[in-house]
């Protein structure tokens, strides 16, 4: 995709300047006051349309295609973004179709309404990871035990792999 981008003078190359590289910005991460972050992906002009309306700067924002004003755009979204909490943003983009979210860490996204409700996480053996994708609606996945401490299963795989030599070793066992 990129090369043919390229090949028709949608892409610059150098890093920085194209959509899906840092240049663009309504493409990217924004620091929010506490320090939180939101992700913005409004790409297609509907969604740039509200999420500029929504971040309350539609009356000054460039137009989305005017990539020597992208430097002044990505300025502004910065500027608002710091006027409140990840929280409150997520509030603002909550229902809309403007393209923003939290950046949530590893130990939140198992808690956020959106992952809960598809069921992207699940606990096993005291331990919340990952449900086993992908997921199929006739022979569904599931955790059956948990994780392997290091070094255990080691004889077992070694045997597998016909390396005996290693299977036989005690420094390799549980």
């Amino acid at each position: 995709m990129i090369h043919g981008m390229l090949a028709a003078g949608a892409w610059q190359d150098r890093r920085g300047a194209n959509l899906l590289d840092g240049g663009c910005p309504f493409y990217g991460v924004y620091e929010t006051a506490d320090g939180g972050h939101m992700a913005v992906g409004a790409l297609e002009p509907r969604f740039y349309a509200e999420f500029v309306t929504l971040l309350g700067i539609a009356d000054q924002a460039p137009e989305q295609g005017d990539t020597a004003r992208w430097g002044e755009l990505r300025e502004q979204v910065a500027a608002r973004f710091k006027t409140r909490t990840r929280e409150e943003w997520t509030e603002v983009f909550a229902v809309s179709d403007a393209c923003a979210a939290p950046v949530l860490s590893l130990r939140e996204a198992p808690a956020h309404p959106h992952l809960a409700a598809r069921g992207t996480f699940t606990e096993h053996a005291g331990i919340v990871q990952p449900a086993p994708a992908p997921r199929f609606s006739a022979t569904p996945g599931s955790v059956r035990r948990p994780p392997a401490l290091p070094g255990a299963h080691t004889a077992e795989v070694a045997h597998d792999w016909g390396l005996p030599h290693l299977a036989d070793s005690p420094a390799t066992g549980p």
